[in-house]
């Protein structure tokens, strides 16, 4: 009967590593996630060429193109809460020389269904982005404002865009649409409206060459619903949509778009095919994969089998190659090593408890013959 139940454990360490291994093979998940980026710049969306093959930004994307701007951005990242951001003579959101040009809202995340109605003002140096959850802009769900170090100008084009992180992989998926965008003017008491589409008066995907788009297949025109569709993956590549406005927009100026939400699939941040959380894998598949065999030798000790023996040393090697194929051995970070030096500890018991449990009738033979 104990034999049966040693053997049990260790079957059943087997098949939990068999699991672990499936989860954590298809958990190459990429640091990016899925997202949209909509906002205003001085660059078009063509004309930084230090993110393309082999310059200096590759890795990183068209995110790090030196630019002015303001961009809010929508992800499917951990709490997928929005983000606004600024930049001046600096990376698309990195802010400038002396601040970070980040802020996220506290309270409004993305979510599949939801329909906003968003305002952006800028004036002079205060940002501020307003979310509405109705079209006459009254019924306020959440109001961001941030003073800007640094004052971006030559603000001239619409951009949109995606997540061009590399390498490409599984960052989860968001699509949608925008919306009736309109650019006013408020350096003066009246405003004065600067620009106006609701894509309407569109008969193409690009509108009469008036957008200019890298992939329709991702970003552009959608004129059987008359607006702005959007599909975004982490494909490693940038897909973007951008229009020339007449002029570069003044110091003081508003913003107003629809954004709607149709589809969101979250970053998996770890998870694999079973959709296991990584924390969660490692309690419910990890620690049981090293005790088992540890108790199923410990009840079986003075029982001879190879078969038994044969399992513990295969499972074992399967732990210790595991571990050396997937972990990165940061010799700079030496104490985020220890558990995998623990592990691989382990795993070199479980091997020489499986020799000895293979040789254990040869010790009890010749005790019993001397």
């Amino acid at each position: 009967m104990i034999n049966k139940i040693g053997f049990g454990l260790i079957i059943l360490s087997l098949f939990l590593a068999f699991v672990y291994g499936t989860e954590k093979f298809t958990s190459d998940n990429p640091s990016d996630s899925a997202l949209i980026r909509i906002g205003l710049s001085s660059i078009d969306s063509s004309s930084c060429k230090i993110c393309e093959l082999n310059e200096i930004y590759y890795e990183s994307g068209c995110k790090r193109c030196i630019q002015d701007g303001i961009v809010l951005t929508a992800h499917v990242s951990n709490e997928k809460l929005y983000n606004i951001g600024w930049s001046q003579n600096n990376g698309m959101y990195y802010g400038d020389n002396d601040c970070d040009g980040l802020t996220l809202f506290e309270n409004t995340s993305t979510k599949v269904n939801d329909t906003y109605y968003i305002e952006i003002e800028k004036n002079k140096l205060d940002l501020k982005t307003n979310f509405y959850t109705d079209k006459n802009f009254s019924n306020l769900q959440e109001s961001v404002s941030v003073e800007m170090c640094s004052n971006p100008d030559n603000l001239q084009f619409i951009r949109i865009s995606n997540e061009d992180g590399k390498p490409p992989g599984n960052g989860g998926k968001l699509s949608g649409y925008i919306d009736d965008i309109e650019i006013f003017d408020i350096s003066n008491e009246k405003q004065s409206l600067i620009f106006s589409t609701s894509f309407d008066e569109c008969l193409d995907s690009s509108c009469s060459n008036l957008w200019k788009f890298r992939n329709t297949e991702k970003i552009s025109i959608d004129t059987n619903n008359n607006n702005l569709s959007f599909s975004s993956e982490v494909l490693g590549v940038n897909d973007y949509g951008h229009l020339r406005l007449d002029e570069e927009l003044p110091d003081s100026w508003k913003m107003y778009f629809k954004f709607h939400i149709n589809e969101l699939e979250e970053h998996p941040r770890g998870k694999g095919i079973l959709k296991i959380d990584p924390q969660l894998r490692q309690m419910v598949l990890g620690i049981p994969i090293l005790i088992l065999p540890l108790i199923g030798y410990g009840i079986t000790r003075k029982i001879k089998s190879k078969i038994f023996g044969s399992l513990m040393i295969i499972l074992g090697i399967l732990i210790s190659s595991s571990i050396l194929i997937n972990q990165n051995f940061d010799t700079n970070n030496i104490p985020s090593l220890y558990p995998s030096f623990f592990i691989i500890g382990l795993s070199i018991l479980i091997i020489i408890l499986g020799i000895f449990k293979m040789r254990i009738r040869k010790k009890i033979n010749y005790e019993t013959n001397n």
